[in-house]
């Protein structure tokens, strides 16, 4: 009888002591993390094998999905974190609204003196709006090549292909 109490407890102890690290393995993967001095994040899952390398006055990332190169002066840093693979690690109450319509990046919701940005994927800046009143805005793309941009809008990145 104590036997069996014994390893119940040590049963339970051990689920209690490795479910926090199954939850987590789950929802999060490691990831290679180059942050620009501008705030954007850029991600880089390890499973895609990322290498690090300088080049001159550049910091290159490799990995199985493509290369990016970023300049150093524009590099605040990289670090290796858990993020979740779907791209969202926070709750946003109020978020603000991003989505392309054509050739057309309409923001809703933006907030009196928020800042949306556009970004191409080394984080050169492209385009940036301020608006004085909280509202809808329509931003004209059709002068961007096709491609995946970044857009930052209340603190929150969206990622937007253009086609």
């Amino acid at each position: 009888m104590m036997e069996k109490k014994r390893t119940r407890i040590l049963t339970l102890l051990a689920f209690l002591f490795l479910m926090p690290h199954v939850v987590k393995a789950a929802g999060e993967v490691e990831t290679l993390i180059v942050q620009l001095k501008n705030g954007v994040e850029n991600a880089f899952f390890l499973k895609d094998k990322p290498i690090v390398t300088f080049e001159g006055t550049s910091l290159k990332v490799s990995a199985t999905t493509g290369d990016v190169s970023f300049p150093l002066a524009d590099v605040m840093r990289f670090t290796y974190a858990m993020k979740s693979p779907t791209g969202i690690n926070e709750q946003i109450n109020t978020p603000t609204g991003v989505a392309l319509e054509g050739d057309v990046l309409v923001i809703s919701q933006l907030k009196a003196n928020a800042t949306a940005s556009i970004y191409t994927l080394d984080g050169k800046l492209i385009r940036q709006l301020r608006p004085h009143r909280a509202g809808t805005y329509r931003i004209s793309l059709s002068g961007l090549p096709t491609g995946l941009y970044l857009i930052k809008a209340d603190n929150v990145t969206y990622k937007i292909t253009k086609r």
